[in-house]
């Protein structure tokens, strides 16, 4: 019994330690903030965006612009590209 519980443990974590070196850095950086209903993708279909330039513009044009300010373009892109946006 003591085994399987070990087994399942390392397997749990080996899982866990893959699963972060696939995440994008970029959606680490939003994560941090947009978490539960401030979610990303939630926010996205909530203003009907549907790609990375159209992300850039909402981002830019919003309230909390300043806050995003130190993201490129580049992190956008990586983002819309997580979002599976066009």
């Amino acid at each position: 019994m003591k085994r399987i519980i070990a087994l399942i443990v390392a397997i749990v974590f080996v899982l866990g330690a893959v699963s972060l070196t696939f995440a994008s850095p970029a959606m680490d950086k939003c994560n941090k903030c947009h978490k539960a209903d401030k979610a990303l993708d939630k926010a996205v279909a909530a203003k009907k965006i549907d790609s990375a330039d159209a992300l850039i513009k909402a981002v830019k044009a919003s309230p909390k612009a300043k806050l995003h300010e130190k993201f490129t373009d580049d992190d956008y892109k990586a983002v819309a590209k997580e979002l599976k946006l066009k």
